[in-house]
């Protein structure tokens, strides 16, 4: 599975964006029954050339560079949708990468429509040292405690982004699961605002080791608190910190609903190295 998921990558981005620790950790899910919302495709020798997972926030299907052209794409689709209708879901949701032209193709000939893009947005942390934290006047920021947070960190997550489009409610043993579990989190890189005693706003962040990055992989700030210059101070504050512990690369991901956030991180420093399309049908 990852040679495939490798191999689809280096086509698209011309590198490599997962892990085995990431496939694992999306297995090992709570929102995934292998057996029920997972299919392979196997050629003749049994390499995996094909693969179709649904989740919650929907479908992912992926067809070996080496392969296409074959209906392997149709016929994952088309499996995925019915574990959707299956599920009572009202609309089937895809995600491809843009330089991937053949899949977006495939998806609009099926009736799905572009919804939304998201990009993947980098800053190299060459020449950042130790420099004093600027935090608005009356909030202050540590790092992340995942156990004595993490009700705090999901209620803030739940209310900072429960307007998003594509928003999908989530208990607090999916978000531990997800997010304060994942085998590459990293608590002291990870950053809370707080404000008499009260989670105004956090960072949580991942450390890829290898690749000597620091990703974000959430950052929220509560609606009450916005607008007070929170989500610079906690990605200010993470950077320095990837920087300081040798890292050399900070990433994150943004999508094109939320211009303020894209503004605050192009403020940062950061730019777009690769993008992701999101396309929708209705299921009716």
């Amino acid at each position: 599975m990852l040679e495939l998921l490798v191999a689809r990558d280096v086509a698209d981005l011309g590198m490599p964006d997962i892990t085995l620790e990431d496939l694992l950790d999306e297995w090992r899910g709570g929102d995934v029954d292998l057996e029920a919302d997972a299919r392979v495709v196997e050629a003749g020798d049994g390499q995996i050339i094909g693969y179709c997972i649904t989740r919650r926030p929907g479908i992912q299907a992926i067809v070996h560079p080496d392969h296409e052209g074959k209906g392997i794409g149709t016929r994952l689709r088309e499996w995925g949708e019915g574990r959707d209708r299956g599920r009572g879901r009202e609309r089937h949701r895809q995600w491809v990468v843009s330089g991937n032209v053949k899949a977006r193709t495939l998806l609009s000939e099926a009736g799905y429509a572009l919804t939304r893009t998201y990009w993947r947005m980098v800053c190299p942390l060459d020449g950042i040292g130790p420099r004093p934290e600027t935090v608005p006047a009356g909030f202050a920021l540590r790092a992340v405690d995942a156990e004595r947070d993490a009700a705090a960190l999901h209620a803030v997550d739940a209310v900072s982004f429960a307007s998003r489009p594509d928003y999908v409610p989530e208990s607090l043993a999916e978000f531990r699961e997800e997010h304060l579990e994942a085998h590459d989190f990293d608590p002291g890189l990870s950053r809370v605002a707080h404000v008499s005693g009260t989670i105004a706003g956090f960072l949580l962040a991942r450390r890829w080791e290898a690749e000597r990055v620091g990703y974000v992989d959430l950052l929220a700030v509560d609606p009450r608190y916005r607008r007070r210059g929170l989500g610079t101070a906690l990605l200010r504050s993470a950077f320095g910190s990837f920087a300081a512990t040798g890292l050399h690369e900070a990433q994150l991901g943004v999508d094109s609903d939320n211009p303020r956030a894209l503004h605050v991180y192009e403020r940062a420093g950061m730019h777009v190295r690769f993008r992701t399309d999101v396309y929708e049908r209705s299921v009716a």
